[in-house]
């Protein structure tokens, strides 16, 4: 049987809806336990109002303090009994298998680090997140996604080594073919950063490198797993979480703008549909934080339903493949 601890405090919707998408995603997992971390009382009201969940199912731990996205990453040594460092808290002592929440980041990066700590070898853990692509059920690794405005190319060769590691556990890629995101794909390219971290990558002869990729290629599935640093990782995903979501406001704004488009669109129904369902980010809606000491997961603190109940399922996966210890070894071989 596997736990997971599930923050539901600090997300912009409240408790409710976060316990709503644990429910849901509770309906086909007889092996998983979620442990509600938060105001009990605020739990119990939103379990009793959706109902339909075995109590043999779920966990409260209850706390009086929370972290709202106006905190600070103060918090995390000011409110020794947050919801967020007490979820932690659960991992660490080994109480529970892994942990998400839709709190604070910064908060929630800072208490990764003063209460589980890194993997050795790892100095700045990353967001790593799933995003489509074009290619049927292939998805692409992208990391770091912002937890870092700063990298080294140290830092970037770990992630490749980590991410390529989970992409085998986690998502079944025999062989992850890993990028590194730059201005252009002939060798040399970029800033010092680049550089140095290309040659890195070229030169680990464990990892399946491809060479640069450029930000046009995020979505054609090219790689199994693409690397860049924090703060251009960020940007580059709001860009593109963005762009999808305006493109398919345009195209369901245009459908209705005439009686002949409505028509047509009735019979792509299913296309449309298919469309939306592999580039809805509500889909990948969370990252793990690799190379922190625990399987922890950060979703998007506006999340639905939907949102959480796909951070749920990476958690649960990440969970059930033990992808920890397969991290921790990887990190082992010199």
């Amino acid at each position: 049987m596997y736990k997971i601890a599930f923050d539901v405090m600090g997300s912009d919707l409240g408790p409710k809806i976060a316990v709503q998408a644990a429910i849901k995603f509770l309906e086909n997992k007889k092996d998983l336990i979620i442990v509600f971390v938060g105001d009990k009382n605020q739990i119990e009201a939103a379990i009793n109002e959706t109902g339909n969940v075995s109590t043999t199912q779920y966990e409260i731990f209850p706390t009086t303090e929370f972290i709202d996205m106006h905190g600070s990453i103060l918090d995390v040594k000011r409110k020794k009994d947050a919801s967020l460092v007490r979820a932690l808290e659960l991992v660490q002592t080994k109480k529970v298998d892994g942990m998400l929440t839709g709190g604070h980041s910064g908060a929630f990066l800072a208490g990764s680090h003063f209460i589980l700590g890194e993997l050795d070898g790892i100095i700045r853990p990353g967001f790593m997140p799933t995003f489509p692509t074009m290619v049927k059920d292939r998805v692409t690794l992208f990391l770091d996604a912002g937890a870092n405005n700063d990298n080294t190319p140290e830092d970037l060769h770990n992630y490749a080594k980590l991410a390529s590691t989970y992409s085998k556990t986690v998502l079944g890629v025999k062989n992850p073919e890993i990028g590194l995101l730059n201005v252009g794909t002939e060798k040399g390219k970029g800033r010092e950063l680049q550089k140095l971290t290309e040659k890195l990558l070229d030169e680990d002869k464990h990892l399946n490198f491809k060479g640069n990729i450029e930000a046009r290629e995020m979505l054609t599935g090219t790689v199994d797993i693409m690397v860049t640093d924090g703060f251009t990782g960020n940007v580059a995903l709001k860009a593109m979480e963005g762009t999808s979501k305006i493109l398919l406001s345009a195209i369901k704004a245009n459908v209705m703008k005439s009686f002949m488009a409505k028509i047509g669109a009735l019979f792509m129904k299913n296309v449309f549909k298919e469309v939306k369902t592999t580039f809805d980010y509500k889909e990948h809606a969370g990252a793990i934080l690799i190379g922190a000491n625990g399987i922890v997961f950060k979703a998007h603190g506006s999340n639905d339903i939907q949102g959480f109940v796909s951070t749920l399922r990476m958690t649960y996966d990440a969970v059930q493949n033990d992808v920890l210890n397969k991290m921790k070894k990887e990190m082992a071989i010199k």
